[in-house]
C-alpha cells in the first residue's frame, strides 16, 4: 500500500507490550481513538499522560511524534523522533497507516509538511521528519535526498548518518569540520576577576552576563523585544575555561580571555571560526 491509496481500518494497531501499567494502556487506547478520529490535541494530551507512568515506551514516544507531525509541529516532532531513532528503528508503513481511517488524511498532513521543507530548506527539524516519514513509507530514494542535505548541515549528527546509510548504503558521508582553536590566555585568569555583570552586542543582538560572587550566574538573550534568560551556576578553570552549567541540565562552555578591560568570549566546539564576543564590565 501506497500514500495516495484509501483504505478504512477499524482499529489502530501496533499496542504498547504487555508489561505496560495497565492504567498507561488504558489512557493509550484512547489517544489512538482520538488521533483515528481527527482530535490530535486530545491525541497529544493523552499520550502524554500516559507517558508519565511509561516514560521509556518506545512506540507511546513514536504515536508521540506522529500527533505532533498532524499537528505540524514539526520541530517538537523531530526532538521525539530523534530520541527514538536513536535506540532502533521506527515503524512501517502498516503500523503507521493504521492509526489513520483514510491514507487520503495521512497524505494531506505529508503534503503540508513537504511544503514546509521547500519553504524552508535548511530546517533540520523539517528535514528530519520528511525523511522519516519517506522511510516509513518505503520511498527510500526521496527519504535519501533529503537525508543528504540534512547529512551537509549536520556532519556530526549520528543519527543522520544512520538514516542515510539505512536507505543509500554507498552513500558519502562528508568529513566532520574542525573545531577552530581560540586563542590561548597568557596568564592565569582568577575567578573574582570575572565577577560581575558584563554586556555584549552583535549585529542588533544583545548578551548580559551577571556572574555572581557566590557561583551563580544569570545570562540573558536579547532581540527586539524579545529576550531569554537562564540561570545556573559557573566555574573558570586555570586555562581561562569558563563553564556555565544551566539549571535545565544544559552546559555551556567557553574560551575566555581579558584584554584591555574587555573579555572575549570563544564558544567551545566553534567551527567556523566565529569572532569572539566582546564583553565589557558594567
Amino acid at each position: 500500500m501506497a500514500p495516495g491509496e484509501t483504505t478504512l481500518s477499524s482499529n489502530p494497531t501496533d499496542a504498547p507490550p504487555a508489561d505496560v501499567p495497565e492504567a498507561s494502556l488504558t489512557i493509550f487506547d484512547k489517544a489512538r481513538n482520538d488521533f483515528y478520529s481527527g482530535d490530535y490535541t486530545a491525541a497529544l494530551k493523552a499520550t502524554d499522560q500516559a507517558l508519565k507512568d511509561s516514560p521509556n515506551d518506545a512506540v507511546m514516544h513514536e504515536f508521540r511524534a506522529l500527533t505532533l507531525f498532524a499537528l505540524g509541529q514539526y520541530q517538537e516532532s523531530a526532538a521525539t523522533l530523534y530520541a527514538v531513532l536513536s535506540v532502533g528503528p521506527g515503524w512501517d508503513w502498516t503500523t503507521m497507516i493504521g492509526l489513520y481511517p483514510q491514507v487520503d488524511i495521512y497524505t494531506e498532513q505529508l503534503r503540508k509538511l513537504e511544503q514546509f521543507v521547500t519553504d524552508n530548506p535548511d530546517d533540520n527539524a523539517g528535514l528530519l521528519v520528511l525523511s522519516y516519514q519517506y522511510i516509513t513509507a518505503g520511498h527510500d530514494q526521496a527519504a535519501a535526498t533529503e537525508l543528504e542535505r540534512l547529512v551537509a548541515l549536520t556532519p556530526t549528527d549520528p543519527v543522520a548518518i544512520q538514516l542515510l546509510l539505512s536507505v543509500e548504503p554507498n552513500a558519502k558521508i562528508p568529513d566532520p569540520p574542525k573545531e577552530v582553536l581560540p586563542p590561548q590566555p597568557t596568564a592565569k585568569i582568577a575567578k573574582d576577576q570575572l565577577d560581575g555583570s558584563w554586556s555584549a552586542d552583535r549585529n542588533g543582538r544583545g548578551f548580559e552576563m551577571d556572574l555572581k560572587e557566590d557561583g551563580t550566574f544569570a545570562w540573558t538573550y536579547s532581540q527586539g523585544d524579545q529576550s531569554q534568560e537562564v540561570t545556573g551556576v559557573w566555574d573558570v578553570d586555570d586555562k581561562g575555561i569558563l563553564a556555565m552549567e544551566m539549571n535545565d541540565d544544559g552546559v555551556m562552555l567557553a574560551q575566555v580571555l581579558l584584554k584591555d578591560g574587555k573579555l572575549d568570549f570563544y564558544m567551545i566546539g566553534d567551527t567556523e571560526g566565529t569572532p569572539p564576543l566582546e564583553f565589557t564590565k558594567g
